[in-house]
C-alpha cells in the first residue's frame, strides 16, 4: 500500500486520531492490520473552559444554565485552525468568536497552544480524554496597518471608545466601553476580522484566511502582530467587505462563505486558498448555475500574491442551493491533499461528513479534480471501543455527528 499516513481530525473542541490503511508494521495492533481505518485515540476541552481577559459575550444571551457576559473572562468557542507544532503540542486557533460581525466585538482573536491527553485505551465509558491551554498568544494591529490610510484600511474595535455593533451594514457603539487592553495593545477582536484558516509559509509567518473580506493576513506566529496589509481576492468579496460596506462594491460571496480553508503545498512555497462555497455571482462561479463546484487558488506568500492558477473542486449534494461546505484542506505529501465537506446537521440529521483526498494533477474531462473517499466520519471504525457505549452508533464504531468539522493535521 502507499500513501499510509496517521491522521489527526478536530471538531470544534475535540479532538481525536486515527490511522487510515495501516500495515502490519505501522501498528502493534495486528489483529487490525485489514481494516482501513480505526480509532486510535480522542480527547476534548471542556465547554466551560475560560481563558482571563476582557469580559466577553456582552452581546449574546446565554442558553441551558450559562450566564452572559463572562466577566473577565474570555470563552473558547471552537477551533478553526489546527497546525501540529512537532512536539506534542498543536496551535488552535478559534474562529471570530460568537458567530457574527454584530456581536463579537469583545471576543480577541488569537490562538492557543494546547496539549492533548489522548484517552487510547477502553474504560466503558465515553468520558474521553483531556486538552490542557498551555498559553494564548492575542492577534494584535500594533504597527497601525489598518489605520495607516493605506490599502485595507478601517477602524478596528481598538479604535472605539465603545464596543461596535452592526445593524443593516451600519457600525452603532454600544453602552460598553472598550476594555483598556483591546485598546492599548491594538489586540483585534471577531468585530474586525472572522479568522477560519491558519497555514505555515517558509519564512516561518502565520498565515491566516478569513471570512469578512475575505482576506489573507500575515501575522508574526510568535508574537501574533500583522505583518503587512491585508490582501483581498481579486473578484471575492463579502457581504462584509471594506468596498462593499462603503457602497463602492457588490457582495460577489455569500455571508460567512470566505477563506474556510488555507494549506500549504508539500515545501511551503505555494498556498491554496479555499472559500467554502461558489460564489453567488453567477459569472464568477466555475460552472456557471452549478453550485456545487467551487475553486481553489494558488497564492505565493513570497509575492504576496494570487499566482492566477486555480482548480475545480466540485462538492457533494445539489447543484442549487447546495448546503455542503469545505471544512479543512491539507496536504498529504507532492501534489496530494485531504479536504473535509460537512452539511451543516447534527446529530441524528447529520448526513456529509466525510474525508475526501485529490491530487492536483488528476482532473477529469470537466477539468474538475477527481476525489476518492477517504473516510466517512459517521461510520468509524472503533474496534477497541476507545470512544465507548455511544447513543444511537452501533458496537466498535465512534462517530463525528458535529455541525461544524473544521480541521485535519498529518501526524
Amino acid at each position: 500500500m502507499k500513501n499510509k499516513s496517521n491522521i489527526t481530525l478536530l471538531s470544534t473542541s475535540l479532538f481525536f486520531a486515527l490511522i487510515n490503511a495501516p500495515q502490519a508494521s505501522d501498528t502493534p495492533v495486528q489483529e487490525y492490520r485489514q481494516a482501513d481505518h480505526f480509532l486510535t485515540g480522542w480527547a476534548a476541552l471542556s465547554s466551560s473552559t475560560r481563558t482571563s481577559g476582557p469580559s466577553s459575550g456582552h452581546f449574546i444571551e446565554g442558553l441551558k444554565g450559562v450566564k452572559t457576559p463572562f466577566v473577565d473572562y474570555q470563552v473558547i468557542p471552537g477551533w478553526s485552525a489546527l497546525l501540529n507544532n512537532a512536539d506534542g503540542t498543536y496551535l488552535a486557533m478559534p474562529d471570530n468568536g460568537f458567530g457574527a460581525k454584530s456581536n463579537s466585538s469583545d471576543f480577541v482573536l488569537g490562538y492557543y497552544i494546547i496539549q492533548p491527553n489522548f484517552k487510547t485505551q477502553s474504560d466503558g465509558t465515553t468520558q474521553p480524554g483531556k486538552i490542557k491551554n498551555q498559553k494564548f498568544i492575542p492577534f494584535n494591529d500594533s504597527k497601525g496597518f489598518l489605520n495607516n490610510k493605506k490599502g485595507i484600511d478601517f477602524k478596528i474595535t481598538a479604535d472605539y471608545r465603545f464596543y461596535p455593533s452592526i445593524n443593516d451594514n451600519k457600525i452603532l457603539e454600544s453602552e460598553f466601553p472598550v476594555d483598556s487592553r483591546i485598546k492599548k495593545n491594538r489586540w483585534l477582536t471577531g468585530f474586525d476580522f472572522d479568522v477560519e484558516s491558519a497555514a505555515r509559509a517558509t519564512d516561518g509567518a502565520l498565515w491566516v484566511g478569513e471570512e469578512f473580506g475575505p482576506y489573507l493576513l500575515k501575522f508574526d506566529e510568535a508574537t501574533g502582530t500583522l505583518l503587512q496589509e491585508p490582501i483581498p481576492h481579486p473578484s471575492l468579496k463579502s457581504p462584509f467587505n471594506q468596498e462593499v460596506m462603503r457602497g463602492k462594491a457588490v457582495a460577489t460571496l455569500g455571508a460567512s462563505k470566505g477563506f474556510e480553508s488555507l494549506a500549504t503545498n508539500s515545501d511551503g512555497t505555494r498556498l491554496y486558498v479555499v472559500p467554502e462555497a461558489a460564489p453567488i455571482a453567477t459569472s464568477l462561479q466555475p460552472i456557471p448555475g452549478d453550485e456545487r463546484v467551487l475553486e481553489i487558488y494558488e497564492f505565493n506568500p513570497k509575492t504576496s500574491s494570487y499566482t492566477g492558477r486555480s482548480f475545480k473542486y466540485q462538492k457533494d449534494g445539489d447543484s442549487i442551493k447546495n448546503q455542503v461546505v469545505i471544512g479543512d484542506m491539507i496536504n498529504l505529501g507532492k501534489d496530494r491533499f485531504v479536504l473535509i465537506e460537512r452539511d451543516s446537521q447534527s446529530g441524528v440529521n447529520a448526513v456529509i461528513k466525510r474525508l475526501y483526498t485529490i491530487e492536483l494533477s488528476d482532473i477529469n474531462t470537466k477539468g474538475i479534480l477527481n476525489k476518492k473517499l477517504l473516510l466517512d466520519l459517521l461510520k468509524i471504525n472503533d474496534p477497541l471501543d476507545i470512544g465507548g457505549p455511544l447513543p444511537r452508533v452501533a458496537p466498535q464504531l465512534f462517530n463525528l455527528p458535529f455541525d461544524s468539522i473544521e480541521n485535519v493535521v498529518v501526524l
